[in-house]
This record gives structure tokens, sequence and C-alpha cells, in this order.
């Protein structure tokens, strides 16, 4: 998808620049569905990268974030793991799928490293991770 008007192009080269700067980029991955998400520290609904990169940068609790690019992705917990404590409210019962934790386009997980755990996200999410 490219982009052609010039406030677009200004957000994508503000984006780049962030992430060049502050920023590594691991590309189409995630947190493990299959870990606790302990680590995690904050969540946002329906925000910008440029609003994630904010927040990050701000918080020093926050060491990597998964930013949601698809338009949804459903985790589900593996069966016979029990959903762990959850502070953040990811955890939900999906019909036919059980207990999962669901992101939509625009949702952002922050974490702490203690317990990072990625697994791949072609074409759903991405983390980004403070240098």
């Amino acid at each position: 998808m490219s982009c052609v008007n010039p406030i677009c192009s200004a957000l994508n080269t503000n984006s780049e620049s962030k992430l060049s700067e502050e920023f590594n980029l691991e590309a189409n991955m995630g947190q493990y569905k299959g870990s606790e998400y302990s680590n995690a520290v904050r969540v946002e609904r329906g925000i910008t990268l440029e609003e994630a990169f904010e927040i990050a940068k701000n918080d020093p609790q926050i060491d990597y974030f998964m930013f949601v690019k698809g338009f949804r992705m459903t985790l589900e917990i593996p069966e016979g793991k029990e959903p762990a404590e959850d502070p953040l409210h990811l955890v939900s019962y999906v019909r036919e799928l059980g207990y999962s934790r669901v992101f939509n386009h625009g949702d952002v997980v922050f974490f702490k490293n203690e317990g990072k755990w990625l697994g791949t996200a072609p074409g759903l999410a991405d983390v980004y991770s403070k240098k």
C-alpha cells in the first residue's frame, strides 16, 4: 500500500525516523500465544503506530510492544493451560476456540522484557523493541 498524499507521507517518514533512531523492528512477530502475558504492562485499543511509539518512549516500564497491523488476530490459549491472572482483561472466551486473546487492527500490548516470548504472526503483527 503506497501513500501519495503529503499528510500520509509525512506520517510514514516520521514513523520510519522513530524506528531507526529509537526502536528495532521484528516484522511479522507477536507475543507467543502460549506465553502467560504476565510481562504485559499496558494495553491500548485502536491507536496509531505513532501513538504507540510515544507511549513506549515515555514509559520506563515498557521495553517492547506488539502492534496489530492485520484486521484481527486471535491467539487461542493452548488446551490444558489455564488462563493466568488477567489484570489487563486480554482473555475472553471464543466459541469453538475456548479461552483466547483477541486483538484488532491498531491494538497494542506493551511489555517488559522479562518473559519475552515471540512467535510468528505473518501479516498480523509487528514487535518494536527499544534500543
